[in-house]
């Protein structure tokens, strides 16, 4: 992301296929005090694909709505988060000779090799939206600086996204009409992994993997850098359809089986528990053989993460040619990350380390308020981290008098 002047407040908006949040804080000490939250059911998409515009943008109208009224000003501008298959991804690259008789490198050089690598077009109709930097290569090496380093040969590597052109039109469209500016965009999955992933994961790799309700976006760090991203069009909505169907029942009695009693991993002593709906066993309340509700669960959610597994791997292979590193603990020592709201899901990691062969952990999110402490606001708490994190360093304000009068209203 290409750093921009810093809003005095920020205000982010992440637009799921189930819910939509919104998130407004005040920068203080590099981190953010919240003073706006709203969350609205999204109406609109369906796996990650905008299906109607007007219903979709009532939704995003109330919940700015719902933060301007909680902060008592009104929003300017905002962070969108982009995720689902209208984000595509691909790995970027430039060079350039180091000119300088003594092969010392200069600033203009590495400038250079920038430029070289931004001015590769976008696939057809498709328009560039985020570079995310990974390692300098001086003459084959990696490198963090290479500025007064000497080599013949500097290469920049980032990871492109880029949007196709009308669903990005739209997505500012929609946040225009509103007497709104869209400040910049973050990846999904970045901003996911920028709420649960430490340094120290970053610097072994590690994979991050959010689970939302229509898609699942995940992310690879490789040696502190992002190697590669990517998303799928399923989720955990499609494990609920799945066990409504597999039973016979509504989506909404099928969602609510789904959080109590459903797994990541099916046992055969399941199936030796009878579970009640309502559990008072009362009239009109239902019985339900808990084996049968693992079984299409984990079924599915493993499903999902081998979809996500083989996404990866076609991507690493893309990158690394031949030969293409497996998957395991030496390639990404920290192992995988899952968050998101299916990371609720009864021994979620035990369903990534069995489809993975890795250790896993649950992603959650670092924040002051508890109550968003956990893996479904990755996300939106994410989104803020990376926008704060982007963002240049704050000017100095002015001294006296009239400029703190000044700070106080809008002027």
């Amino acid at each position: 992301m290409t750093p921009k002047p810093l809003p005095s407040i920020i205000t982010v908006i992440d637009i799921g296929t189930h819910k939509t949040t919104s998130l407004a804080g005040q920068v203080v000490n590099g981190q953010a005090r919240m003073i706006g939250f709203s969350e609205r059911p999204t109406d609109g998409v369906v796996k990650g694909m905008v299906t109607d515009l007007e219903k979709l943008q009532l939704c995003v109208h109330e919940v700015v709505n719902d933060v301007e009224r909680t902060m008592g000003r009104a929003v300017d501008e905002v962070y969108l988060s982009l995720s689902g298959p209208d984000a595509e991804g691909e790995r970027v690259h430039g060079y350039t000779s180091v000119p300088a008789h003594d092969g010392k490198i200069t600033n203009k050089d590495l400038k250079e090799a920038i430029e070289n690598a931004k001015c590769k077009e976008p696939p057809s109709g498709c328009v560039s939206i985020l570079y995310m930097r990974q390692p300098t290569m001086v003459d084959g090496k990696p490198v963090g600086n290479p500025v007064g380093m000497t080599g013949q040969k500097i290469e920049v590597n980032f990871w492109r996204v880029t949007m196709k052109h009308t669903g990005l039109a739209m997505r500012v469209g929609m946040i225009n009409s509103m007497g709104i500016k869209v400040h910049d965009f973050v990846l999904a999955s970045h901003a996911a992994a920028c709420a649960v992933v430490t340094d120290t994961d970053k610097k072994g790799g590690v994979l991050v993997i959010d689970v939302g309700a229509g898609t699942t976006n995940w992310i690879l760090y490789f040696k502190e850098h992002i190697l590669c991203a990517g998303a799928i069009s399923v989720g955990g909505e499609h494990i609920t359809n799945d066990l409504s169907i597999a039973l016979r029942i509504s989506r909404e009695t099928a969602e609510d089986l789904k959080v109590r009693f459903g797994s990541g991993v099916h046992r055969d002593t399941d199936a030796n528990q009878t579970i009640w709906k309502d559990g008072d066993r009362g009239v009109g309340d239902q019985q339900f053989n808990r084996g049968t509700i693992t079984q299409v669960t984990a079924l599915r959610f493993q499903e999902t993460l081998n979809f996500v597994k083989r996404d990866v791997m076609t991507r690493v292979g893309e990158i690394f040619k031949n030969p293409t590193p497996e998957l395991n603990q030496n390639f990404i020592p920290s192992g995988v990350i899952i968050t998101g709201g299916t990371a609720n899901l009864h021994d979620a990691t035990e369903g990534v380390e069995k489809v993975f062969g890795l250790s896993a952990r649950v992603g959650t999110p670092k924040f002051e308020n508890e109550s968003f402490r956990k893996p479904q606001y990755a996300g939106v708490v994410g989104l803020m981290t990376a926008a704060i994190a982007d963002a240049p360093a704050p000017k100095r304000a002015p001294k006296g008098f009239l400029p703190w009068l000044k700070s106080l209203f809008r002027f």
